[in-house]
């Protein structure tokens, strides 16, 4: 496991939902605030911050939960 991955993708998470999570597994049901626009604010961010570009098939199947969205970002950026 890669601390630096694991801290900055939770800060960037916690910023873009307006609220610090502990690194946990979060359904995107239980928080209400992971609605449908942070969900594409987050998409944007993750893309300049990792350098990675996230189609529209993944953005869809990442508005899921964390583990989903985490194991997704790590397979491209090798973290």
């Amino acid at each position: 496991m890669n601390a630096d991955f694991d801290h900055s993708f939770w800060t960037l998470f916690g910023r873009v939902l307006g609220r610090p999570l502990p690194p946990g597994r979060y359904a995107r049901s239980e928080l209400p605030e992971w609605d449908s626009l942070r969900h594409i604010e987050l998409v944007f961010e993750l893309e300049q911050r990792y350098g990675v570009a996230i189609d529209g098939e993944a953005i869809a199947a990442l508005y899921s939960d964390t583990d989903t969205l985490r194991a997704w970002l790590r397979e491209r950026v090798g973290a």
